[in-house]
């Protein structure tokens, strides 16, 4: 008898064995197979480096204190040669290059920023004028890193609101109180309301809705004409939607920890060193161990402009205790161009310390001995992995929350249990690792980005941004967000 129990024991044992085998080849054969999807369609985005006969030398781009330096004029044939040094700087240095036409796009823009100069009346031309001609030739490029001159080449979207009317909703729709009445939203503009409603919180931490929509215009407001009805009559309403602007903040550490009623506030200004002295970015990747246990936790990436994506692996990694399983598709591009832009910038830097920066010089010499110098490193990309997360997470966000802090919302938004606050972010994760040059006769300036990345679905949402769960004026957010909990409670 003790023996059939064992055999059968034995034959359950295989059984179980061979089925977790074959359900792990299935999840492995998953992944397999969108892995190498997307990595393939990612390369078809990377420009193709034939030969290099064209690239010009970046020595003219960089090392010149530009702070005494005024012009307003340019001869042309300095007007021209700068416009061979901006295609070099953009063919050869800026991982967007493919993704926005290669050749075909960049080359008819040179063709006719090329003629328009040439065809500007009088020997000279503006500087101001030459930069117009510029930015209106590149208007295609939709990346909120890159900039020429004054202008970042994105198309930008920011969030209008009222608070006028506060609406509820129920099984009938929306509504609001006037004059102590009921009156449900009919229309907005003569359409259906539900775009314009946006999920929010009022000032006592109850769930509301406003009104809001985002918009890509310079108008200070948003008129909308509202057609709402009530058991006796039918109403008309208008009210201007103002845009909310980001919360404005600065302190000389990127990281700052307090509670307000027990629960941790992380407010993070940036994910890098502010300065050589501050050492707050060390407390915030070690503060993510203690922050498992927490019923809440609010961080508050509001006014964040980014940094280091490092620091981010670093804090999940404390946090969840696994290592971060990117889903966003990257490569660099590692040519004498972005090499030496991106050497000058370390060189440069002034919230460094040195020691960083000489490791960080140190790896950037060792690119030109890579396999894959000149050109693109290989492709990353895994599928995340969900890890449970028991924590109530609170993120701040606005316009100004870009670059790596979105990467650092977009991996946490994955978790359960995390809630987006505040507006929609910048919108600035096409690319990255900015380095700046300046064209080397007018003196413009530019920022342009050696590293692409993208999602699985292949958007680009630059200048739109990630949008909240909860729609919140950011210089509120804080105060209320803090006050839904304890009603939430």
């Amino acid at each position: 008898m003790k023996r059939k129990n064992i055999i059968i024991l034995s034959i359950i044992t295989i059984f179980l064995f061979v089925l977790a085998t074959n359900s792990n080849n299935k999840h492995a054969i998953r992944y397999q197979n969108i892995i190498p999807i997307v990595k393939s369609q990612f390369k078809k985005l990377l420009y193709k480096y034939d030969n290099f006969d064209d690239e010009l030398p970046i020595e003219e781009c960089i090392n010149e204190s530009l702070e005494k330096y005024k012009t307003t004029y340019l001869k042309k044939p300095l007007a021209l040669e700068d416009i061979e040094y901006l295609f070099s700087l953009m063919k050869y240095g800026y991982a967007g290059y493919e993704y926005f036409g290669g050749d075909e796009s960049f080359l008819k823009a040179k063709e006719n920023i090329i003629w328009s100069v040439v065809e500007f009346h009088g020997d000279e031309i503006s500087i101001d004028d030459f930069l117009d001609i510029i930015y209106l030739e590149l208007k295609f490029i939709q990346d909120s890193h890159l900039a020429i001159g004054t202008h970042k080449m994105c198309n930008y979207y920011k969030f209008y609101s009222s608070r006028q009317f506060p609406f509820y909703k129920n099984d009938m729709g929306y509504y609001t109180f006037l004059d102590k009445n009921v009156y449900y939203l009919l229309s907005v503009d003569g359409k259906d309301p539900e775009p314009y409603m946006k999920y929010s919180i009022d000032d006592n931490g109850n769930a509301i809705y406003n009104l809001g929509i985002l918009a890509s215009t310079e108008n200070i407001s948003i008129s909308l004409d509202l057609l709402l009805e009530s058991k006796d009559e039918t109403r008309n309403e208008s009210l201007s939607l103002f845009e909310y602007i980001p919360h404005y903040k600065y302190g000389p550490n990127s990281y700052e920890y307090y509670e307000i009623g027990e629960i941790p506030i992380l407010e993070l200004t940036s994910l890098c060193r502010i300065s050589p002295e501050d050492y707050s970015i060390e407390k915030f990747i070690s503060d993510s161990t203690k922050l498992r246990n927490k019923e809440n936790i609010i961080i508050d990436l509001r006014g964040n402009l980014g940094g280091s994506v490092i620091n981010i692996d670093k804090w999940y990694k404390g946090f969840t205790g696994t290592r971060l399983r990117k889903d966003i598709a990257q490569s660099g591009l590692y040519t004498n161009t972005s090499v030496g832009l991106t050497r000058n910038k370390f060189e440069n830097k002034e919230n460094e310390k040195e020691d960083v920066k000489d490791k960080c010089l140190q790896e950037i010499d060792s690119y030109e001995y890579m396999d894959y110098f000149p050109g693109w490193s290989p492709v990353e990309f895994n599928e995340f992995v969900p890890v449970e997360n028991n924590v109530n997470i609170y993120i701040l966000v606005d316009k100004d929350t870009s670059s790596a802090a979105e990467f650092f919302a977009y991996y946490l938004r994955k978790l359960d249990n995390v809630t987006l606050v505040g507006t929609n972010t910048n919108g600035c994760t096409l690319t990255g690792n900015c380095s700046s040059a300046y064209l080397p006769n007018s003196k413009i300036n530019l920022h342009i980005t050696h590293k692409l990345y993208i999602g699985k679905d292949f958007e680009n949402t630059d200048g739109i941004g990630m949008v909240p769960d909860l729609w919140v004026k950011p210089e509120l957010a804080l105060d209320r967000i803090i006050k839904y909990i304890f009603k939430n409670k």
